[in-house]
């Protein structure tokens, strides 16, 4: 059987109260802002992060907290969103909150975990996700497990002062390079 919440370095849990604070602090690093944020930036207190986490019985929207095993710590967040069931499709989103977290394998391991729960657990037929042009770690990371690039939203987003590109992906199961 497959183990669709625990991977090598990560696994999903649910969020509990300490978590929204971390993330409110986390919204002032200023890589997780601009990776994150599309429009204008609005601060959000804790009390707006808990709403963050929305209704656990809505099936349109699967969000868990991401935990790393060594120490057992809360290290961002995961979620498939807008999941239609009828077209077995979702919208995955990633959030790795601190600077220190970031390129040691916590995000494959948690996008490879989340594509396992989508795939195997859902019956997922593609997994979508959005992705500014200037997040080339992000995208060199999708594009390692099999992400294609299926359009463009030219000049999309407003950023520092220059017109950016949106790219838009899609993995299909064949396509997904488990790693």
């Amino acid at each position: 059987m497959k183990n669709v919440i625990k991977g090598d370095k990560v696994y999903f849990s649910h969020f509990v109260e300490e978590y929204f604070g971390i993330i409110a602090n986390a919204q002032w690093d200023n890589y997780f802002l601009r990776s994150l944020s599309w429009d204008a930036f609005h601060p959000w207190n804790i009390e707006n992060w808990k709403q963050f986490e929305g209704d656990n019985d809505d099936n349109g929207r699967f969000l868990f907290a991401l935990k790393e095993k060594e120490e057992d710590t809360f290290i961002g967040w995961v979620s498939l969103s807008d999941v239609q069931f009828k077209n077995r499709g979702a919208e995955l989103s990633i959030a790795i909150l601190d600077e220190k977290n970031r390129h040691k394998g916590y995000g494959t391991d948690a996008l490879n975990l989340m594509c396992k729960f989508g795939f195997y657990e859902l019956g997922l037929h593609k997994i979508r996700l959005s992705v500014h042009s200037n997040n080339e770690g992000a995208i060199k990371l999708y594009e390692k497990i099999g992400f294609k690039k299926e359009g463009i939203d030219r000049e999309g987003l407003f950023q520092d002062g220059k017109w950016l590109d949106v790219y838009y992906y899609g993995l299909l199961l064949n396509d997904w390079q488990y790693s």
